[in-house]
């Protein structure tokens, strides 16, 4: 990981007194300095720190010339035919510094080049918007980083973004991506309502798709010196991308959180030995856990994604650094796009996707209530509205919303906050969420999607001996049982036999006290007391899954963030 500050007309000692401000805080990068530029004509200037080359293949991350800059982060690739893609070329700066055609760039990074003697600037985001980048302006000059604390250490403030912070507290992720963090804002690149609509239901090739994300998958991979791990469970998603691993011919482990006598567990060891290839546990972080020690979870997390991601999805996320070459996952992540996993939007007005995709967002159903007060659900409520109201006028069918929501409002927003979470030690990556082949993702219609069409018939062309193993839940699964899957596994494996109740017996008080002792915290108009007074005085054995989510989120804000300094 490169971590970085770029000022655009702003003073270099501002920006490494910022970042060594950070990494004082921060319980990563031992012993790493902040290596500085300047640009002689002063339009810029940078501050970065990163692994060293121990770490990264002997990969820096920076090239720093006299005139010219070029730093990276995360894992770009580079198409480089219909069916093609290089991983080696852009993981060198130099391939950023000479100006390279974005459009053959894909992946899930962000890069910046300054050539100051030719007047250029341009910050490079990966096209899905996997990578989260953030900017701020202060006393005129233009601040960007991949760390949005480091922003708001520079904004010199503490205040609160209501909307997004309604957001976190219902849903989880902020839907726009924007930090809590007040005048902090998310940018980047990412699909727009224009380019994505033409692409639903207008067709899909599955040879294509296998032999795309087959390329991108060996890409990904083609990092010399680091070791690549693909993670998989008993869902249908992990399951394509160790298909396309295998067929790839790289160079690789399998991984599963869990027990032993987890599903995920077991089907995992029966996908590994039918593949080929290595298996193992994924191993406790021997710096504690969220179970462990959940306030010092909720502070780091504070620090690396400001309320962007919470504890609720933290069982794998790391509280300290690690040895060695830094492994890349190969994640299925992006393969619900392909499978409806909000549904579908059929006959459904604009007021009906938006009460639809606000209940599912909220996690809301009989007899179960979100924590928001009116206020905060009606920010969250807006901010839906308006954006269904964009993609219906971009000619988006009702039909096809509820996946166009998982595209823009799920994936960058809340899956590329927690793969920020983990790059201090590890590159997550998703073969399927891809440019390239997000046409072929959304290319069948509805109804198709529906019934995991892609999924099965990638697989038949990638793997047919993989589809006779069985899948952890069926196709009725619903969307919260599917959504626990990424992290169940992970929090089997750190509570061994015991559950999740048992564990929370003694966190939930903790939490009920943090909350409660803080009458006049900025979250609260945004709360109804009442239903959090009730939620976390409860017996732990009594709360379901998405409201011991609600009781790690309230945790992530009341317990996490820093509002003195």
């Amino acid at each position: 990981m490169n971590l970085f500050l770029i000022g655009v007309r702003g003073q270099v000692a501002a920006a490494e007194r910022a970042l060594s401000g950070l990494l004082e805080r921060l319980p990563f990068f031992p012993g790493r300095s902040v290596e500085t530029w300047s640009a002689p004509s002063g339009a810029l200037v940078a501050a970065w720190t990163a692994h060293s080359p121990e770490q990264t293949g002997g990969v820096p991350y920076a090239l720093a010339e006299r005139d010219r800059l070029a730093l990276f982060s995360g894992r770009p690739i580079r198409w480089t035919g219909d069916r093609d893609a290089d991983g080696r070329g852009p993981i060198d700066p130099r391939y950023f510094i000479d100006g390279p055609d974005s459009s053959a760039l894909d992946g899930r990074f962000v890069a910046v080049r300054c050539d100051d003697a030719r007047g250029e600037l341009d910050v490079i985001t990966d096209p899905v918007g996997a990578y989260p980048i953030y900017e701020i302006e202060v006393e005129e000059v233009h601040w960007l980083s991949n760390n949005a604390e480091l922003l708001r250490d520079l904004r010199g403030t503490r205040e609160l973004d209501p909307a997004a912070l309604a957001a976190i507290l219902g849903g989880g992720w902020s839907l726009r991506g924007d930090p809590v963090w007040a005048g902090v804002k998310r940018g980047g690149a990412g699909f727009a309502a224009d380019r994505l609509a033409p692409l639903f239901g207008a067709g899909f090739d599955a040879d294509r798709a296998a032999a795309l994300l087959t390329a991108a998958t060996r890409a990904l991979a083609d990092w010399p010196g680091r070791p690549n791990m693909v993670p998989i469970t008993g869902g249908r998603d992990s399951r394509l991308v160790l298909a396309a691993a295998r067929q790839a011919g790289i160079a690789f482990s399998a991984t599963t959180g869990g027990n032993e006598s987890s599903a995920d567990v077991r089907i995992g060891r029966q996908l590994a030995e039918v593949a080929g290839v290595e298996h193992s546990l994924i191993p406790d972080d021997p710096h504690g856990t969220l179970w462990s020690d959940w306030r010092r979870a909720a502070r780091v997390i504070a620090l690396t994604e400001s309320g962007t991601s919470t504890l609720a999805d933290a069982a794998g996320f790391p509280l300290g650094p690690r040895d060695g070459p830094l492994p890349l996952w190969h994640s299925g992540q992006g393969g619900e796009i392909a499978r409806s996993y909000y549904g579908s939007g059929d006959g459904l007005d604009r007021d009906a996707l938006t009460e639809r995709l606000t209940r599912l967002f909220l996690g809301r159903r009989p007899g179960r209530s979100d924590v928001l007060s009116d206020h905060g659900r009606e920010l969250v409520q807006e901010e839906i509205g308006s954006w269904v109201g964009e993609q219906l006028d971009a000619g988006l069918a009702p039909v096809d919303v509820p996946d166009a929501f998982y595209v823009q409002r799920r994936m960058g927003t809340w899956a590329g906050a927690t793969h920020g979470a983990v790059e201090y030690v590890r590159d997550t990556t998703s073969p399927l969420w891809s440019a390239r082949l997000l046409p072929d993702l959304v290319g069948l219609p509805a109804a198709e999607r529906a019934r995991h069409a892609f999924h099965e018939r990638v697989l038949e062309r990638l793997a047919p001996e993989l589809a006779d193993i069985g899948f952890e839940h069926s196709r009725g699964a619903g969307r919260l049982r599917r959504r626990t899957r990424q992290v169940a596994g992970l929090v089997r494996r750190r509570l061994g036999a015991r559950s999740a109740a048992d564990s929370l017996r003694s966190i939930l008080p903790e939490v009920r006290d943090t909350v409660l002792e803080q009458p006049d915290h900025p979250a609260w108009p945004l709360l109804d007391r009442g239903r959090v007074e009730s939620l976390l005085g409860s017996e732990p054995a009594a709360l379901d899954t998405m409201s011991r989510y609600y009781a790690w989120r309230l945790a992530t804000v009341f317990g996490g963030l820093d509002l003195e300094g």
